[in-house]
């Protein structure tokens, strides 16, 4: 017993252990408060920045039709249901990047197709109101079309230009239909409102994403009565006989990963891999005859603690990816150059396989999350199975021996 109290309370004074796991932990200290900080950053003025450019979540509230009887003021309108709403919006994903953040921008063409009908025995005057966000489709508000029962209207909006407004007169059991189409850019969802003060009947909505597939609902909103995914298009509808008024259908569309939050994970977990990394380092160098100093112990931890710091640096002028790689091959470059300086010849591959094993394949666990478990059980298996193999050689003997562990092997060869 007290030989195991000695191996994890002295010998890790020995190799100067606790030095080198500090620089480690100050540095991914430093490094979350940073994250989170930037997260901070990106929730507020980055985010509002992104929306001041490329546009902002659409609210898309249902046209209104509103009557009074033929020849009368229009001062007390009554609201005149819709007999039919048909929707569609056409969605292609183009994510905008700031930093380290994805955000979801969205370029789509709305068109809806609406029909109502004067349902009494009068004339009455009506009032087609459609909310139009200035603000939000100002870019591309140039392709806004409209028409009246298949004929192309002119297109006059109200008076603060936040709605389109078409009046005219309906004899009675008239229909009349109305088709608005516009281009527009959003970020992050769209989001179709029902008015509140008039039945809902015969609603049909179709959206169609194009880009990403891990879409999901905000809270309140009815999700959809039927999906499709082909590829990277995925197609939503809604349909209904009936929906109560006010109620708003409408999705939050694709968002690529937050790579900021795949770095915290990283930093997370980052003395995990360094306990395995250092304990290889020790292990190697032991069976060379040679324990590291306590230099080269902590310029060993600061390479390894340097490649979180390369990955989340990088990553704001590069793809997420491109940097991870990047950061890997400069580490894994830097650690096994230095190993080459100190060790004997070869020694360098045996710490190009600690970096791939202690740094590569946690931080590759942790980006490919429906893998990670599979990951690290392969890796606890791999590890495993070189325990057993360098505990049955002479090498590795050697090492628990000078570990104090067990005595020294007396022969070269497998002991029996």
């Amino acid at each position: 017993m007290l030989k195991y109290l000695r191996l994890f309370l002295v010998e890790p004074i020995r190799f100067h252990f606790w030095g080198s796991l500090g620089i480690v932990l100050a540095v991914s200290a430093a490094l979350a408060v940073r994250i989170t900080d930037r997260r901070g950053f990106a929730d507020g003025e980055l985010h509002r920045d992104v929306m001041e450019r490329w546009g902002a979540p659409i609210q898309q509230p249902m046209p209104s039709v509103r009557y009074v009887p033929a020849g009368t003021v229009f001062n007390a309108l009554a609201p005149l249901p819709l007999i039919r709403q048909d929707v569609t919006v056409d969605a292609a994903m183009n994510y905008r990047k700031r930093g380290l953040v994805y955000f979801s921008g969205f370029d789509f063409r709305f068109a809806g197709d609406y029909a109502t009908e004067n349902p009494f025995d009068r004339d009455v005057d009506v009032a087609f109101v459609f909310p139009i966000s200035l603000q939000k489709n100002k870019v591309l508000l140039s392709e806004l079309s409209f028409a009246v029962n298949g004929a192309r209207a002119p297109v006059e909006l109200g008076r603060d230009g936040d709605k389109l407004l078409w009046t005219g007169r309906l004899r009675p059991k008239e229909k009349l239909s109305f088709r608005v189409a516009f281009k527009g850019r959003g970020l992050d969802a769209f989001t179709y409102a029902m008015d509140p003060q008039a039945a809902v009947r015969n609603v049909s909505l179709a959206v169609e994403i194009r880009g990403g597939d891990n879409f999901d609902y905000a809270d309140g909103v009815v999700p959809a009565t039927s999906v499709e995914r082909s590829g990277d298009v995925t197609r939503l509808r809604w349909r209904f006989d009936s929906l109560e008024s006010g109620i708003p259908v409408g999705v939050v569309l694709p968002s690529e990963s937050s790579f900021d939050a795949i770095i915290a994970t990283f930093v997370g977990r980052s003395w995990a891999g360094f306990l395995l990394f250092f304990a290889g380092l020790v292990a190697l160098c032991l069976h060379h005859g040679r324990p590291p100093r306590i230099f080269e112990s902590y310029l060993f931890a600061a390479a390894y603690a340097l490649f979180f710091v390369l990955v989340a640096y990088l990553a704001a002028y590069l793809h997420f990816y491109a940097a991870w790689a990047l950061a890997l091959s400069i580490t894994g470059g830097l650690v096994c150059g230095y190993a080459a300086l100190l060790l004997p010849s070869g020694a360098w591959r045996a710490v190009a396989g600690l970096v791939i094993g202690c740094l590569a394949v946690p931080t590759l666990a942790v980006i490919l999350q429906g893998f990670t478990g599979l990951i690290y059980t392969l890796e606890a298996l791999a590890l495993l199975a070189a325990l057993m193999v360098a505990s049955a050689r002479p090498e590795g003997l050697r090492v628990l021996a000078s570990l104090g562990l067990v005595a020294e092997p007396k022969e070269a060869g497998h002991v029996a």
